[in-house]
């Protein structure tokens, strides 16, 4: 497996684990209302225009208002407390120095782009690759996983990585099995191109950093 092939199934889990993500924190996240009650200033229903249950085009203004994007710093500081990696790493800076000019600037959820997000992948996968060459920092934030082979039980990899970034369940996040799930198939999919442990690592933890669990905030 060439890393082509790695960048671009990290990509698609990115992609997937970032729809359900989405999913999950809007559905959790109240929405506030800026208008005045009804009747409370004596005009008008009370009913906010920018509420998407008022007007169901105004979705993009909504999760506007109650998310943000990591921009550059943020990203690799949280990059950096997840995996242990610092940018001091001389192939994370490298990496980051390629990247930089594609990665957000502002936290406007409305301004991602796939450029913007495939940046972000490119520099996970960078951390995580260090990641899996480090056998002490691997054990630290996974201990017992192996990359000496590809996993053999794909459910429970996905489950080791998924866990070992999203920390303690909670309900923000929404269901967790789903998220495990989508990675498992994808590890499956990797498996049957060949990938090796490193290799698999490597793909999956790109698009669990890189996924909206982490983009937005």
């Amino acid at each position: 497996m060439n890393i082509s092939q790695k960048c671009a199934l990290a990509l698609g889990l990115t992609a997937a684990l970032a729809s359900f993500s989405c999913s999950s924190k809007k559905v959790s996240a109240p929405h506030v209302s800026t208008s005045a009650p009804h009747g409370a200033d004596g005009t008008g229903s009370g009913d906010d225009p920018s509420d998407p249950a008022v007007n169901p085009n105004n979705k993009v203004e909504a999760l506007s208002s109650s998310f943000g994007l990591l921009n550059f710093r943020q990203m690799t500081a949280t990059y950096s407390q997840l995996t242990g990696v610092t940018l001091a790493n001389p192939a994370v800076a490298t990496e980051y120095t390629k990247q930089l000019g594609s990665l957000p600037r502002e936290y406007a959820p409305a301004q991602i782009s796939a450029a913007k997000v495939s940046a972000a992948t490119k520099l996970a996968a960078q951390y995580c690759d260090v990641l899996s060459t480090t056998p002490a920092s691997l054990t630290a934030k996974f201990p017992g996983l192996s990359l000496a082979a590809a996993p053999a039980d794909s459910t429970a990899f996905a489950k080791t990585i998924v866990d070992g970034f999203y920390g303690p369940e909670s309900a923000l996040q929404g269901v967790r099995a789903t998220d495990i799930a989508t990675v498992a198939a994808s590890v499956d999919a990797l498996k049957g191109l060949g990938g090796t442990g490193p290799a698999i690592f490597m793909a999956t933890c790109a698009a669990v950093l890189a996924s909206a669990e982490f983009y937005l905030y």
